[in-house]
């Protein structure tokens, strides 16, 4: 299981990664019927408190643009 320290509207917490599906990238050479779009690139975590306990309070805190960052960051993380 993967987790790492991060910090939301100041507070530091956990983001605990539950599920991760990688990112297949396209295939785009040949003919146009062999041409297969990107698939996956999926993440779900959750937000821990420092205790490890789940904080649905601070994760209701979180932005659209923040959410983006914490996904960047999932991928970082589980990919390097």
């Amino acid at each position: 299981m993967i987790e790492f320290d991060w910090h939301i509207c100041g507070i530091p917490c956990i983001i605990r990664v539950i599920s991760y599906e990688p990112c297949r990238p396209a295939y785009v050479s040949g003919a146009p019927d062999q041409c297969y779009p990107a698939e996956g690139g999926v993440v779900e975590w959750e937000v821990l408190d420092r205790k490890g306990r789940r904080a649905e309070w601070l994760e209701d805190k979180l932005t659209d643009r923040q959410r983006d960052e914490i996904d960047g960051a999932v991928f970082e993380h589980v990919e390097g």
